[in-house]
């Protein structure tokens, strides 16, 4: 562990774990523009010697010490997986990427037809790979999310206030996140989004009930939720918004993911073993998911190096897939870009 910031002993020892279970080390840097949840960049997904856990600079305390314990676990998860040889990721190809585009086009086309105010055709087009790139992403962070946000609770009692802030916080940023594009993307496309991030909030509302965590009042953003249990935040969250349409599909993703996470002891022996049963059964929730979402011909399974190298060629394949789609027609467009 390579670090000169105080730390708590709980965070201590978790980092102190997290290395010598994987024969590995960690580095911890602060960033003034780091993402508000951090970023784990770790050597089982980059081509580096060692791991690294960025963090807002302005972080300090319960919050650091929650971002630190949230990416040692994924940490951990990943690194049992690598260690039995097995961890891959959801990635696309050419294939994946043109059958995704074609249904989100073919679906875009009957939501034009009932709107009065038709989308620019350039615009329509310049969305399809976005929304394939940004489902690819979600699908690669929600199901985690749950699972990790669930161990660290069970294990890590001190920080279960600040774990609350964090994810009211992060339920709100998602939630905001597409609110200007609620016009432009398709409406299947947008409830189905919307249905898992309120499936994930959902279940880590059952997942956290803890009296101890009542109230906050200490967090400004928390007072006008005095009085209510965790489960009550977000759902009132969820219910006092447009989101709320997404309910029906929300309950059955929240079922989707109950299943298989149903089963889990979360106060079993930390060991490799228990690190990689969370990898299977988070393997197991995002296939289920994608099958539910019926776009099990978008992804496939590869290890860490083929999704990073489709993104360095996800240009060519988004070029591929719309010549394909619109042939002869979309051949002057392509070479002026």
């Amino acid at each position: 562990m390579r670090t000169e910031m105080p730390l708590s002993k709980p965070i201590r020892r978790i980092l102190v774990h997290t290395e010598e279970m994987l024969d590995t080390k960690i580095s911890l840097l602060r960033q003034p523009e780091a993402e508000p949840g951090g970023t784990l960049v770790d050597k089982f997904t980059y081509d580096i010697d060692s791991n690294v856990i960025i963090f807002p600079a302005q972080y300090v305390g319960l919050l650091k010490d929650f971002i630190i314990a949230k990416h040692c676990t994924h940490l951990l998860i990943k690194g049992a997986a690598a260690k039995k040889g097995e961890y891959k990721v959801c990635s696309y190809n050419a294939d994946g990427v043109y059958a995704g585009m074609r249904q989100i086009y073919i679906d875009a086309l009957k939501d034009e037809a009932k709107k009065e105010n038709k989308l620019p055709v350039q615009k329509l087009i310049q969305m399809l790979f976005i929304l394939f790139s940004h489902f690819n992403d979600d699908i690669n962070e929600i199901p985690w999310n749950a699972i990790i946000n669930a161990d660290v609770y069970h294990r890590m009692p001190k920080i279960r206030k600040t774990q609350l802030y964090h994810i009211m916080k992060e339920s709100k940023n998602d939630m905001d996140e597409m609110m200007e594009q609620e016009s432009i993307v398709p409406r299947r496309y947008f409830v189905l989004n919307k249905a898992m991030f309120y499936a994930r909030d959902m279940y880590l509302a059952k997942t956290l009930p803890a009296d101890e965590l009542m109230p906050v009042l200490n967090i400004p953003q928390m007072k006008k939720f005095n009085h209510l249990e965790v489960k009550e935040m977000l759902t009132t969250r969820w219910t006092h918004t447009a989101w709320y349409q997404s309910k029906v599909f929300g309950d059955n993703m929240l079922s989707i993911i109950e299943k298989p996470l149903g089963p889990v002891n979360w106060k079993e022996e930390p060991t490799i073993d228990y690190y990689y049963d969370l990898y299977k059964v988070g393997k197991l929730l995002t296939d289920n998911l994608i099958g539910y979402m019926t776009m099990r011909d978008w992804f496939v399974w590869e290890p860490p190096k083929h999704l990073l190298d489709a993104h360095e060629h996800k240009a060519e394949y988004e070029k591929e897939a719309l010549k394909k789609i619109f042939g002869d027609l979309i051949t002057d467009t392509l070479e002026g870009s």
